[in-house]
């Protein structure tokens, strides 16, 4: 079985996700990656210990996709909050 991911061990990236209507944003360097039964690929950073899901990671060096990706989840927070 071959497994495909996004980024290698090793790779900077931007880890970006939101918290209580905040967007957090940190970098790190990839140390491992696992993928369960489901495929699902998961990362492990230097700095974090925890698992974090390839959608939450952006690379270090397109600055203009972490712009695009602050903006996703400021909207898409603003609209889950609306009705609130």
């Amino acid at each position: 079985m071959k497994i495909e991911t996004k980024y290698n061990l090793g790779d900077h990236v931007y880890v970006i996700y939101e918290n209580r209507g905040e967007v957090c944003i940190y970098d790190d360097y990839i140390q491992e990656i696992a993928v369960n039964k489901d495929r699902t690929v998961y990362y492990y950073l230097d700095k974090c210990g925890n698992d974090i899901p390839e959608n939450e990671l952006i690379p270090y060096s397109e600055k203009d996709k972490l712009i695009n990706k602050i903006d996703t989840i400021l909207k898409e927070y603003v609209k889950n909050n609306e009705a609130v």
